[in-house]
């Protein structure tokens, strides 16, 4: 029984290593890609550049209010807004007091157009967790944008934020 066990093992193994094989063989249709190619495409980064309507610069909330009022926590826990072009795709990079948010925008005039948003999820407790969900949904929507000297405002439906540079 143990015998037989064993030759079926054996005769399952040597039909995997032909069937496997031929793929590699000589003059085979194949189109997988070479262990270099692979390694070459896993190793480019992404093409970052600084063009884009605020530079590098990264700006930190001084203060803000939605439609309830002041929001004090965007002065005592503030958001840290940066961006840049990756791939010729203008990306905001905002970290919130928990997480980070990378918004893809489109831009015409003073109005930024939200893309692709990633988002990074830590379970932050509250209130961080709510922080989270609120500039999240500063993000769902377009948002004016007008840079005056080191301050940078984002005005929306949603809120307002005014963000210094530093």
């Amino acid at each position: 029984m143990q015998r037989n066990r064993l030759r079926l093992a054996v005769a399952v193994s040597i039909a995997c290593t032909v069937l496997l094989s031929g793929c590699a063989q000589p003059g085979s249709t194949s189109s997988a890609p070479t262990t270099s190619a692979i390694t070459s495409q896993a190793l480019q980064r992404p093409v970052r550049s600084c063009e884009t309507p605020l530079g590098c610069s990264e700006f930190a909330s001084v203060r803000g209010r939605d439609a309830t009022g002041e929001v004090s926590w965007l002065g005592t826990h503030p958001l840290r807004v940066t961006s840049a072009r990756f791939d010729g795709v203008w990306t905001l990079h905002v970290a919130t007091p928990c997480n980070h948010l990378q918004v893809q925008v489109s831009v015409q005039d003073d109005v930024l157009t939200p893309g692709l948003v990633s988002v990074t999820d830590r379970g932050c407790e509250d209130p961080t967790g709510s922080y989270q969900a609120w500039t999240e949904k500063l993000f769902e929507q377009p948002v004016q944008w007008k840079l005056d000297g080191d301050t940078l405002t984002l005005r929306n439906a949603h809120a307002t934020i005014d963000l210094k540079e530093s």
